[in-house]
């Protein structure tokens, strides 16, 4: 079959179709749709050009867009890591990152525990907490443990936790000591602060 052929074919099965309109209207109409989308995207374009030169030189500090600003002095005084930082993951996990150099305060660690669904009992004193018998599944709620020179990095699981168990996090020894954590049953929680 030669394209001729084709072409008669492809004609004569379209001839009966009744069109109202004339093709070079619809043409026109589909043309004048594709220069107004290229005058909307132009002008988003240079709308944003312009938003992002006066923006980005008040995010750096200069430009007219910035606050005016004077010579700050170096920082005298040093700078101190967070005794804490908690995490929500994606996951329902939470990561808590634990300074052994500075102390927690430990009703401000247990709030922010709550606030994320982990019941708590955390103590900076060396006092030492437990429960006889323990819950048996502490795998699933520290699923993962990574001890540094300064810092404690543990993930925490409170979907893992079984109900009325509670997470003990302890600080034995402060000023770079051993930070141990552990799980407990709430109702037969006990604590003692070692003798010296």
């Amino acid at each position: 079959m030669r394209d001729e052929d084709v072409l008669n074919a492809v004609s004569n099965g379209l001839s009966g179709l009744d069109m109202q309109r004339p093709a070079e209207e619809i043409v026109a109409a589909g043309n004048a749709r594709r220069r107004r989308r290229a005058g909307v995207v132009t002008m988003a374009a240079v709308a944003l050009a312009a938003g992002l030169a006066v923006g980005v030189p008040s995010l750096a500090g200069s430009g007219p867009g910035a606050p005016p600003t004077a010579q700050r002095p170096a920082a005298t005084t040093p700078m101190h890591p967070a005794a804490f930082s908690l995490v929500s993951n994606p996951n329902g996990t939470v990561a808590l990152t634990l300074s052994r150099k500075q102390l927690a305060d430990p009703d401000a660690l247990r709030k922010a525990l709550a606030d994320a669904g982990v019941r708590a009992k955390v103590t900076t004193d060396g006092t030492m907490c437990n429960s006889v018998p323990a819950p048996r599944n502490m795998g699933a709620v520290f699923p993962s443990t990574k001890q540094q020179p300064d810092e404690v990095v543990v993930v925490i699981d409170p979907a893992a936790m079984k109900p009325g168990s509670v997470v003990v996090i302890q600080v034995v020894e402060p000023d770079g000591g051993v930070v141990a954590f552990g799980l407990a049953w709430e109702d037969k929680l006990t604590c003692s602060k070692p003798r010296r």
